[in-house]
């Protein structure tokens, strides 16, 4: 009997044996392993993560609310410091215009009420986008603005009316703006709108976007920008 119980426990603690051996030997491996499953796990993560973030970037920042006019949203570096809304006393043509408004005396950043659209059928075009505006007691700076986005989310063309000599201040009665950008090949998205830095209110109506031939000059800012470093050393003196 003790024979048989030896030939009968023999496999069992051999492959216990086995067993052992193969978890000591491939303990290390199973750890690389692990930390393998981990390290991708963390790259998804991350690919996760800025996938996400890319297309929260081609969305407004904040929700539409109930005073956000039809078609458009609400964007901007803290635009919770801003009212967007429709006013029907105040306009150029119409009924309506729509009007963006500081909320208290010291609003951080600029708020912006935009659209974006296809650019397929605008591909290889210049565009004009014009619009009526109206400010009061602006003391930063406004302006209408339109950006050229690629499908990786790329601005390839862009102006925003933000130099000085064009920017709206102060107060100004109604009048109508133009910016114009050549769409690329490379276009796939295009945003417009208007933008309100710092207190007082801006009125926007009659927004127009037509394609226009070279006689129309092109604002971009990104295609206008020197192609060369100047006044390096400073002994250019000043403006």
């Amino acid at each position: 009997m003790g024979t048989a119980l030896v030939g009968l426990l023999g496999p069992i603690v051999g492959g216990i044996a086995v067993a052992l051996t193969t978890y000591w030997s491939t303990r290390p491996k199973a750890r690389a392993e692990a930390r393998k499953f981990e390290a991708e796990a963390d790259r998804t993560r991350a690919e996760t993560t800025k996938i996400l973030a890319e297309i929260d970037m081609r969305r407004p920042s904040v929700a539409p609310q109930d005073t956000t006019p039809k078609g458009w949203g609400v964007s901007g570096s803290v635009p919770e410091d801003y009212e967007v809304g429709l006013d029907f006393e105040v306009f150029s043509a119409g009924r309506a215009s729509a009007f963006i408004r500081s909320r208290h005396e010291h609003p951080a950043g600029y708020a912006s009420l935009l659209q974006m659209i296809r650019a397929d059928d605008y591909r290889g075009t210049r565009l004009q986008m014009t619009a009526m505006v109206k400010a009061r007691d602006v003391v930063g700076w406004a302006g209408i603005w339109m950006r050229v986005d690629d499908a990786r989310d790329h601005t390839v063309a862009f102006d925003n009316m933000q130099d000085p000599e064009r920017r709206i201040a102060g107060s100004v009665r109604w009048r109508r703006y133009s910016i114009a950008l050549d769409i690329p090949e490379t276009g796939a998205y295009i945003n417009f709108g208007a933008v309100m830095e710092r207190t007082g209110q801006i009125w926007l109506d009659d927004v127009r976007l037509n394609v226009v031939d070279d006689s129309v000059s092109a604002t971009d800012i990104v295609s206008n920008l020197p192609r060369h470093p100047v006044n390096l050393d400073f002994e250019g003196g000043t403006y």
